[in-house]
């Protein structure tokens, strides 16, 4: 795997780069996550046939905290900051995929770039205006503390227990990375989103024309399905959500063999369009 800093809107931005020569996988992380998140990806057998390319988004992993937190700390900023690297690395036709946070700035994306060839979310509700947050996240204590700028040691481990299906061991990484997020990360994207800074996501999901798949851990216990399966997706992928048995809120880490064959299949069928 290759890393390396671009500087983009004056800020400093990690990237990631599988092995692969393939086509182009734009990855993007979660809350308080970064691209050690898509570990099994970057270095496993698919990153060696996909180009994927994962980004740390500002103030997280080891990109560096922004210099314009109020603007950058926020779906469209994250998006902005991602549409310039994909410019820089001349990047066309990428496929998008995000995880939780990072699938809502996929979507915030697409409405940015005109070449997308597919999204992949997971973990990720899509939100209208207002955002019904209270029907699109199930009420877990961890969850609500992704909107607080300092956390405890206590408070952390209760966070990253979220992340996962309930009794799995949590990997040293997700506790690293949420205590290295730039603590100002967390409470000015929470109130960018309340606010309403954002793309309609519904109104994106409804009028994609281009693939939209969507992934959910059975034991994710962030998001309610239910919520989800009542949306107006009409390009949703196979016409189903993937449901990934035995994951919670990452299944990117928790069953990556399931979760790469899904992401491989959905590559193989937008390649036959």
């Amino acid at each position: 795997m290759k890393k390396y800093l671009i500087e983009v809107e004056n800020e400093k931005i990690a990237v990631h780069e599988s092995e692969g020569k393939g086509k182009v996988v734009v990855l993007i992380h979660g809350n308080s996550h970064s691209s050690k998140s898509f570990y099994n990806q970057l270095e496993g057998p698919i990153g060696k046939n996909l180009h994927l390319i994962a980004i740390d988004l500002p103030g997280h992993g080891e990109s560096l905290p922004s210099n314009d937190p109020k603007n950058v700390y926020g779906l469209p900023g994250y998006a902005r900051v991602i549409h310039g690297i994909l410019n820089q690395l001349k990047i066309s036709n990428p496929v998008l995929v995000g995880h939780s946070l990072g699938g809502h700035v996929a979507l915030e994306l697409s409405k940015m770039v005109s070449n997308v060839k597919g999204i992949l979310i997971f973990g990720t509700p899509p939100l209208g205006k207002p955002p019904a947050l209270q029907q699109a996240f199930n009420d877990t204590e961890g969850s609500s503390l992704l909107s607080k700028r300092r956390l405890t040691e206590d408070q952390i481990k209760l966070v990253a227990s979220t992340m996962m299906k309930e009794g799995a061991v949590v990997p040293q990484y997700i506790l690293d990375d949420i205590k290295n997020t730039d603590p100002k990360a967390r409470s000015i994207m929470t109130s960018s989103i309340a606010g309403n800074a954002f793309y309609d996501e519904i109104d994106i999901v409804s009028s994609l024309n281009i693939p939209l798949a969507i992934i959910h851990g059975a034991h994710d216990r962030s998001v309610n399905l239910n919520y989800i399966k009542k949306l107006p997706i009409p390009s949703l992928w196979k016409g189903k959500i993937q449901i990934i048995e035995n994951a919670g809120h990452s299944p990117q880490h928790e069953t990556p063999e399931q979760f790469n064959k899904i992401l491989e299949q959905f590559m193989l069928d937008l390649n036959a369009k």
